[in-house]
C-alpha cells in the first residue's frame, strides 16, 4: 500500500531523527561525499565515514575496528549499494564489529519507489512537502 505525501515525509523524519540520535555513538558509513552532504543537510550531525576515499573496503573496515564497536551501513539501496552492505557486513563481522542496517532497509522500503540512493533523500523530501501542502516543518 502507497503511503500519503504526508506519511512518507513523517515516518521518513521518524527514521532520520533515530539514525541521527545513533550516529552520535556509531559512524553511518555512507558511499560518498554526496551522501554524507545530504545527511548533513537533513540535521544528521553525528559520526559520518565515506567509503570512496581511496582506501579498500578492508582497510576502511580495519580503520573503524580500532575505534568502534558498532556501525551503521547506509549505501544506497541500487545493486551496487547492496553488494556494498553485504561486503562491508562481512568485513566488519570478521573484525566482530556489530552492523546495523536496520536504517538502510526501512528507509529503502519506504522510498524504494520513488529514489535509489542517499543523495536523492533531500530531494524526495522537498518534493514531498510540496505534496503534502507545506504545514509544519518535519525536517
Amino acid at each position: 500500500m502507497q503511503l500519503e505525501p504526508r506519511e512518507t515525509l513523517e515516518t521518513l523524519a521518524e527514521i532520520m531523527d533515530e539514525m541521527s540520535e545513533a550516529s552520535k555513538i556509531m559512524p553511518i558509513i555512507v558511499e560518498g561525499l554526496k551522501d554524507r552532504m545530504a545527511l548533513r543537510s537533513l540535521g544528521v550531525n553525528g559520526h559520518i565515514v565515506m567509503l570512496n576515499d581511496g582506501d579498500t573496503i578492508l582497510g576502511t573496515c580495519e580503520k573503524l575496528a580500532r575505534d568502534w564497536s558498532a556501525v551503521i551501513i547506509f549505501t544506497d539501496w541500487d545493486q551496487k549499494g547492496g553488494e556494498l552492505s553485504n561486503a562491508l557486513t562481512d568485513a566488519f563481522r570478521a573484525l566482530d564489529v556489530s552492523c546495523d542496517t536496520e536504517y538502510r532497509a526501512s528507509i529503502s522500503m519506504l522510498v524504494k519507489k520513488e529514489i535509489k540512493d542517499v543523495e536523492s533523500i533531500p530531494a524526495l523530501v522537498r518534493r514531498l512537502r510540496l505534496l503534502s501542502g507545506g504545514g509544519r516543518a518535519i525536517f
